[in-house]
């Protein structure tokens, strides 16, 4: 049988001491403001402090005052509580790694999806009260992420693509010799959609929205939907003919998401076989493994974020013929945002995922910032790329 606990006469006057000193705080309190409910509140509240839930947890148990020392059988019971498991020390931190790009899981089969560019509502944002302006947070860590020097890296001149696929070597030189050509016609040519429209940035200012997750919302004045329309309004005006899906399609299911844009993609290109640029366009999430949140920054512009081209490979085995004319593609653009701003533009990512441009060529997927960003930084950003599009197909 298993000895049964004793408790220390000292500890035992610590917590009859402890009880004495919130009764005679409450009684002053009622004493004072002549009001015993408000006294009360004030009680609960020193009650529910965590350092004195600690040291009252510890004495009973115990244990030191975050939970050390506890048995697996009571730490398991204290953490069904909201209450109690606050009390209990929680991991330390871990080293910070440099941000790796981190795009979105491979979506798996959906049912199909027609191009919409209404949104569902939100029932569970109804009636919520917002500020009109608020401020990003200060501990997010900017940061300008430019190629390493690992043999990871393929760099030629000011063009680096990092490589996450099991080839060893891609001839980036000659690729970037021979890019696809943009010309001008009198007809669509450009679509632009976003497999993860609902993806957000950081509130900033007076870009305040009802989120519908985590940086995530189906307000589509602040989400991704927004950014596409920035870009569409540079590509406009240079002139062309531009497709905007502002379909939500990570919601309400997020990992069926590029299944069901693959079919609006498809829709688009039956409908308009002139489209020979298809951007999916996102954001980035780069966190470090102790939850330090980081955001881009382009030091060559001011209020600017990074951009960062993902582009698929038929490493995986999945067929993808078209892989390395669109790669070369990526590169031209690349090229050009480099050239321009030197630092405006992260490392391409190559991929063994195919993120659906086995669909066609002219495929890239382009990441606007991260979530650590703001709206107006990412917009900066926005234009300058939709710039460097117009350029691309003004030199064809």
């Amino acid at each position: 049988m298993k000895k049964a606990r004793t408790t220390h006469p000292i500890r035992k006057g610590i917590r009859r001491g402890l009880a004495v000193f919130f009764a005679v705080i409450a009684l002053w309190l009622a004493w004072l403001t002549g009001d015993p409910a408000a006294a009360l509140d004030e009680l609960i509240s020193l009650a529910d402090n965590a350092e004195v839930g600690a040291s009252l947890l510890a004495a009973e148990l115990g244990s030191a005052p975050d939970g050390r020392g506890l048995s697996a059988l009571d730490r398991l019971v204290l953490g069904q509580s909201p209450l109690l498991s606050g009390v209990l020390s929680a991991p330390g931190p871990t080293s910070t790694p440099e941000p790796t790009p981190s795009p979105a899981p491979t979506a798996t089969p959906a049912p199909s999806a027609v191009p919409s560019s209404t949104p569902e509502p939100n029932s569970e944002d109804d009636g919520v009260d917002l500020p009109e302006t608020t401020t990003a947070p200060d501990d997010i860590i900017p940061q300008t992420l430019k190629a390493g020097t690992s043999s990871q890296y393929f760099n030629v001149g000011n063009v680096s693509v990092y490589n996450r696929t099991d080839y060893s070597t891609v001839d980036i030189a000659s690729l970037l010799e021979d890019p696809p050509r943009l010309t001008r016609r009198d007809e669509p040519q450009i679509l632009i959609y976003h497999s993860h429209a609902t993806e957000s940035y950081t509130m900033d200012g007076a870009d305040v929205y009802k989120a519908s997750g985590d940086c995530r919302t189906l307000d589509t004045n602040y989400n991704m939907v927004r950014v596409g329309n920035e870009m569409k309004a540079v590509l406009e005006a240079a002139g062309f003919q531009v497709i905007h899906d502002e379909t939500l399609y990570d919601y309400p299911s997020y990992n069926d998401a590029y299944d069901r844009s693959a079919e609006g993609v498809q829709h688009w290109l039956e409908e308009y076989p002139s489209l020979v640029l298809i951007l999916d366009v996102h954001r980035d999430a780069l966190v470090a493994n102790d939850g330090t949140i980081y955001k881009t920054v382009a030091g060559t512009v001011d209020n600017c974020a990074q951009v960062m081209m993902v582009m698929g490979s038929d490493s995986s085995g999945a067929a993808h013929p078209n892989w390395k004319v669109n790669l070369s593609l990526a590169l031209a653009i690349q090229k050009g945002l480099t050239d321009k701003w030197a630092t405006l533009a992260r490392p391409i990512v190559l991929r063994p995922t195919r993120f659906n441009q086995f669909l066609s060529t002219g495929m890239v997927l382009v990441e606007v910032g991260t979530h650590g960003n703001t709206l107006q930084e990412a917009l900066t950003a926005a234009r300058l790329y939709a710039r460097t599009l117009v350029e691309l197909f003004d030199q064809a």
